[in-house]
């Protein structure tokens, strides 16, 4: 059949809808709710359209095509219809990024997505990249609200393994609903509670793994906002590309399609959307390949330790000290997990180079619990991954690691090569039914690693037999047929349906020990029962404290807590503009916060913890009666505090309160103090009412307009100084952006402007060398020489560089969800507690 679209003459297929019709000639129509995968569902209206003889604006996804239908989908009242619709739903989502004039500026100075909790923005929104929301405000034009915002404040849901939920960000589109029913008949997760207090969840809110879901990742994959995100792949952005290869995890050899981001795997989706990966494939695969604790060099034993060497040293080593061993002495292990050519390759070398009958191939599901049967008379061992028993390294004279990973093997390991796997080779591997699936090279290998056959081709060489290897190879790839990748099945995998069918090793390494949240899906089905932790007393009321325990606490805005910490040492002598150094536990970082207040008397200094990393994630989940491990300062070189006449304080996010001791210092000398503070939206503000007691003025401004006066804070101020309006200092804190953007618009206007570098320090002591900046054409150090500097002088764009030095670093941490320990360091040791 046959319709026009905006005067466009198409054909239609049988049973197909509009919304299908239409993207299948490219023609673009808005829509949220819809999948690909999903039937239609209706729920959004954003595909409304209009149709000649039809009344009112139906949705394209649920209205089937007709012969000769006359459809429009872009008229300006549709366009206006759908800019009201989506306005109602930025009400309870992040939206004033959306609405920020500076927009571009800030995605440009900040390109990737700031590593906070919950996301109250497109700058600390993981998905912004994949976000079909912004998209859609983009085509629409999306400027204004039609009135404040709602913010639901629920927290970070991080409870459950691999995914990160947070409903803040939620549209209620229905769409991992939808899936959850769709690929696995089961509603884990559903519609829970009406109306304003709709959200999604699991039954009587019991945990998805309480819930009895499979982790098969489909739910995050649909959501079109980032509410729902794959915790491993979330900081990564948007994959560059994606490459197909199939899975080694099990004999299944399900085809992965690998998201790959300079040239590393940080995600995998399933290639057949209407059969889901298991646990494995899923949320596996990039951890495996990126591990911190994979092979990077070649290494040989100097005395009692392995040292890192290159290629040729290695196997100039590993060939003398097999040469002896030639014969029945020698034995090669590895498993079947291994591509079918690359085994080839060892047993022709087993057999054909070392003379040996030895050559053992292990079930790769059983040999992490069942090591390698050595023969009596073997004397040495390649070990093509962790297959050998403690005491079996100890009897050998001779064991050559080639391996992926670390383990205890290599205490004993004369040689370690590092080996590249799985997604770094090319090969071909069986599945159950015997056919070979093909495996491809879409990842780059870490280091120096190489593929196994590459290995023991060149230590074949170095053993002057290369062409024994390499004819045998040749021999054998001739006879194997073209693998296929397995594209389509008709049936989900069985450990997609059952997680407890999952397999256990690979290379011999406990996959769940290597994968972080495996351990909370059991094998066994049998969940231990975590354990808790003695509940934390709050001080009582007339003892006296011990030092650096925590005397209150509370959220005072999305991610951003105030915390009261007895430091009487650091009260007693602090000043404004100063910091403190903060260890939460004995293995965190020490962390730098600007000391917000402080009380002498009571020995007391209270902080702004931004929850933004690792660190301060650990902060942020303490509570009333923790200590943390230690707390140094004052630090930095204090504010000079003199009277300069009319002062004005710009801040925003974390900064805001970093001004309550500044102020009072600047107007106790007799300035006349202007406090101009931003936040996207008003439910970001904070300590409004001691800003405003500590102020001559005090303004506070929103992105979004939700509080009546909408801008930056320097928007405020270029506003006054077109009045007429006289300024004679100028001190902005806050995030590296704004400081910079407030340097940029001041720079014609005859006060000094001053910037904290606060942001940009990592220990605080100026060792580590994070904070270096160049300001006026000098190397400084903002935790030594600042961290006030004069806003003019500073290279933004090098400062721009160095904040994304420690990114990857910071992701990796990030994967922790344990909670805080609470014996956080023993006494003593110069610790500054007073404790003996």
């Amino acid at each position: 059949m046959e319709l026009t679209i905006n005067g466009q003459r198409v054909t239609a297929e049988a049973k197909e809808t509009l919304l299908e019709c239409a993207l299948r000639h490219d023609i673009h129509i808005p829509h949220l709710c819809t999948h690909p995968s999903l039937p239609p569902f209706g729920a959004c209206r954003m595909c409304m359209v209009e149709i000649e003889g039809m009344r009112g604006y139906p949705t394209a996804c649920t209205t089937p095509v007709a012969q000769d239908m006359v459809v429009r989908t872009d008229t300006e009242p549709l366009r206006e219809l759908r800019r009201n619709i989506l306005g109602l739903m930025m009400l309870e989502h992040p939206s004033a990024c959306l609405l920020c004039g500076r927009r571009d500026e800030c995605e440009e100075f900040r390109p990737v997505a700031e590593k906070v909790g919950r996301t109250t923005g497109c700058h600390t929104c993981n998905n912004k990249e994949l976000c079909d929301v912004r998209a859609l405000a983009e085509d629409l034009g999306f400027s204004a609200l039609p009135v404040p915002p709602r913010y639901h404040f629920r927290p970070l849901e991080r409870s459950d393994p691999f995914i990160d939920r947070d409903l803040n960000l939620c549209i209620l589109c229905g769409r991992c609903v939808r899936v959850c029913k769709h690929q696995h008949g089961k509603s884990i997760i559903d519609f829970v509670g009406r109306s304003s207090v709709a959200r999604i969840g699991e039954a009587f809110d019991r945990s998805l793994l309480d819930a009895d879901c499979r982790f098969c990742g489909s739910c995050v994959d649909v959501c079109p906002t980032g509410s729902l995100a794959d915790r491993y792949a979330k900081w990564f952005g948007k994959a560059e590309t994606w490459a197909q290869t199939s899975c080694v995890l099990c004999d299944e050899r399900c085809t992965l399609n690998i998201g790959i981001v300079d040239e590393k795997a940080i995600s995998v989706r399933a290639v057949d959307e209407d059969k889901p990966l298991c646990v494995l494939g899923r949320f596996a695969t990039a951890p495996l390949m990126n591990h911190s604790e994979r092979l990077h060099v070649p290494q040989i034993r100097v005395g009692e330790n392995l040292r890192e060497v290159n290629w040729d040293a290695a196997l100039a080593h590993a060939a003398e000290k097999l040469m002896p061993y030639k014969g029945t002495s020698f034995a090669l292990v590895c498993d079947a997990q291994l591509p079918e050519e690359h085994r080839f390759i060892l047993k022709a070398f087993t057999e054909k180079v070392m003379d040996s009958p030895h050559y053992i191939e292990l079930d790769a599901n059983k040999n992490g619990s069942e090591k390698a049967d050595l023969p009596e008379a073997c004397k040495a061992v390649i070990a093509v991954g962790n297959l050998l028993t403690d005491a079996q390294c100890q009897r050998l004279e001779l064991v050559l690691v080639q391996d992926a990973y670390t383990s205890v093997m290599l205490d004993k390991a004369q040689v370690v090569f590092p080996a590249a796997v799985f997604t770094e080779t090319n090969g071909s591997i069986a599945d159950r039914d015997k056919i070979y699936r093909p495996l491809f090279q879409v990842t780059t290998p870490p280091g120096q690693a190489k593929a196994d056959c590459e290995i023991i081709i060149a230590l074949a060489k170095e053993l002057g037999a290369e062409h024994v290897v390499a004819d045998d190879t040749v021999a054998k790839l001739t006879q194997t047929a073209a693998p296929i990748l397995c594209e389509k099945r008709n049936t989900v995998p069985p450990a997609a349906a059952d997680p407890k069918k999952r397999a256990l090793f690979f290379r011999g390494h406990s996959i769940d020990a290597l994968v972080k949240g495996l351990d909370s899906l059991p094998a066994s089905g049998q969940r231990i029962q975590e354990t808790t932790e003695a509940a934390v007393v709050a001080p009582v009321p007339g003892t006296p404290p011990e030092a650096f325990q925590i005397l209150a606490k509370r959220e005072i805005s999305p991610n951003n807590h105030e915390i009261v910490f007895y430091a009487p040492v650091v009260a007693k002598k602090a000043r404004a503009g100063q910091f403190a150094i903060i260890m939460a536990d004995a293995t965190s970082e020490r962390v730098p916060y600007t000391l917000c207040d402080w009380d002498a008397d009571a020995g007391t200094i209270t902080l702004i913890v931004q929850e933004k990393g690792q660190s301060s994630r650990k902060l942020a989940l303490m509570q009333v009666g923790d200590k943390a491990a230690h707390i140094v300062g004052p630090l930095g070189t204090p504010l000079d505090i003199k009277k300069y006449g009319t002062v004005v304080l710009l801040g925003g996010c974390y900064g805001l309160g970093a001004h309550i001791a500044i102020a009072k210092a600047l107007k106790d000398a007799g300035n006349h103090v202007v406090i101009m503070v931003e936040a996207r939206s008003h439910y970001l503000h904070y300590y409004e009412n001691e800003l405003a007691q500590v102020a001559d003025e005090y303004i506070a401004s929103t992105i979004d307009g939700s509080n009546g006066v909408r801008g930056h804070a320097i928007d405020v101020l270029l506003r006054r100084l077109k009045k007429g309006a006289h300024v004679d200092l100028a001190i902005a804190v806050g995030c590296p952006f704004m400081m910079k953007t407030v340097a940029a618009e001041l720079k014609d206007i005859d006060c000094p402007v001053l910037a904290a570098l606060n942001p940009i320090m990592l220990d605080g002591t100026g060792m580590c060398g994070a904070c270096r900046v160049t300001v006026d054409g000098e190397t400084k150090f903002a935790c030594v020489d600042g961290p006030f500097f004069s806003a003019h002088q500073i290279d933004w764009e090098e400062l721009k560089d160095r904040r994304n030095a420690y990114s990857e670093a910071e992701i990796g941490s990030l994967l922790s969800t344990e909670p805080v320990v609470r014996t956080h360091h023993a006494h003593g040791h110069g610790c500054g507690c007073g404790k003996a």
